[in-house]
């Protein structure tokens, strides 16, 4: 009689390892694509909340030095000047940071050299936390007034809606903009 060997399979073969590869590498590059993706939303939510944190920083300085904005009565007289309207080109401001004024006394500092000194601070610290960080404070039609936040975002390419237009000119694609409507 004859007998036969039958070879019984001891381990994998070549073609189910090189398969098992292929799958643990597509998912390994899934993690990857989601890590990366993660990093850049998370740099963009960043940036979305130090602009809100400048805007209120800024609109607090504001009130703070209520003697430099200006305020109508109901007749339409003005009370106060507009010494915190600051409208520079988005490119200007973010070429060259402002100086900050000195004020030797800050007791004894005028209601413009505060206005003066504080958005001078303000633009400064736009531009060291945020990317191109700057910003622009204009009166509106109720007597109040918008600030505007900017700041460059990486991959981002197309003109953002919420940025000022007309003068000074929009600040153009790639800038994203944060604006809050105040009434001191």
């Amino acid at each position: 009689m004859k007998q036969f060997n039958f070879y019984k399979q001891k381990g994998v073969s070549m073609v189910e390892i090189v398969v098992a590869m292929v799958i643990l590498s597509i998912g390994l590059l899934g993690v990857a694509s989601l890590q990366a993706n993660t990093l850049k939303y998370l740099k963009a939510s960043n940036y979305r909340s130090e602009a809100s944190q400048a805007v209120y920083e800024i609109a607090d300085r504001m009130r703070a030095n209520f003697m430099a904005i200006q305020v109508k009565t109901p007749a339409g007289t003005i009370i106060y000047p507009n010494f915190y309207s600051y409208q520079t080109a988005y490119s200007a401001t973010v070429a060259s940071l402002p100086t900050v004024p000195p004020c030797a006394v800050p007791i004894s500092c005028t209601p413009k050299e505060v206005a003066d000194k504080d958005v001078a601070e303000w633009l400064r610290n736009l531009g060291t936390r945020m990317n191109g960080g700057a910003g622009n404070i204009s009166q509106n039609a109720n007597g109040g007034y918008d600030i505007y936040v900017m700041w460059k975002e990486v991959n981002y390419t197309a003109l953002d809606p919420s940025c000022p237009n007309g003068t000074p000119p929009s600040p153009g694609a790639g800038v994203r903009c944060i604006k809050l409507s105040i009434t001191p």
